[in-house]
């Protein structure tokens, strides 16, 4: 048994890209993912048990609890330390539990197989949660030239900004909105888009001095923040390739004997 872990999980894209996914590679039925709705409190007592469920293979980890189970696991990846975060974890036959973070290798393969180099880019990046940290680090890592950080709460921007300065002593990193200077890409790392009546969660001056709009919301597949930044004729990118890119590597991780590539 897969599971994917979120709050809320009615909107999901995931279980219904792995089940199809595990069609094609012959092995569905052999595993499947569930998805599962657990709220805040409900996560320690879920994460508990599912240690005890011997045929438990591992979960993919959704808002908002990338960050919250990252004191409930036993292991971290490199990733994972780094980002604090986890949107991946796996069961051992002992009932240990190791997670990893994937968002950011998948954003920066999702970004680039849409034309998006990420190479030498000055980019905006809104969030700085579970999510918004495994980007920076990855945009970083990938040699983004310039990174600006926001979050509803500055100190958190500020952390996650000193934690990259810690990683990557060379790197650009700024806080706040410095709307003074162009992006290339602006990014959205929050979870505001996915209800209907969310405020945009870039301003319109941060659209105004960026060329490409991307968002990691990944229902609806076209947000209310990727609309104004068409009818403002940007360039956008949305959050599915991002999913979609993390795909095998997240069924890997997990343990399942994969045979070929999904990607292909």
């Amino acid at each position: 048994m897969l599971a994917l872990i979120a709050d809320p999980v009615a909107q999901a894209r995931s279980p219904g890209m792995v089940n199809a996914l595990l069609t094609r590679e012959g092995v569905f039925g052999e595993f499947v993912l569930l998805p599962m709705h657990v709220q805040a409190h409900a996560l320690a007592s879920v994460v508990a048990a599912l240690r005890h469920v011997r045929n438990f293979s591992g979960a993919i980890v959704s808002m908002p609890h990338k960050s919250a189970i990252v004191p409930l696991l036993d292991e971290l990846t490199e990733e994972s330390r780094l980002a604090r975060a986890a949107n991946v974890i796996r069961r051992t036959i002992d009932g240990r539990l190791i997670g990893t973070a994937l968002d950011g290798e998948g954003f920066v393969a999702g970004l680039r197989s849409a034309g998006h180099e990420t190479q030498e880019s000055t980019c905006f990046l809104m969030g700085a949660g579970g999510a918004g940290a495994s980007i920076a680090f990855a945009l970083i890592k990938h040699g983004c030239r310039s990174l600006t950080i926001a979050n509803r709460t500055t100190k958190k921007a500020v952390d996650l900004a000193s934690r990259l300065r810690r990683a990557f002593p060379n790197a650009a990193v700024q806080v706040g909105e410095d709307i003074g200077r162009k992006y290339d890409t602006a990014i959205n790392a929050t979870c505001l888009g996915m209800r209907a009546d969310d405020p945009l969660p870039l301003s319109t001056d941060i659209l105004d001095v960026s060329t490409v709009i991307a968002d990691c919301v990944i229902s609806p597949e076209v947000t209310p923040l990727l609309e104004s930044a068409r009818s403002r004729g940007h360039a956008t990118h949305a959050g599915v390739p991002m999913l979609a890119a993390q795909m095998e590597l997240m069924l890997r991780f997990m343990g399942l004997p994969l045979t070929q590539l999904l990607t292909q």
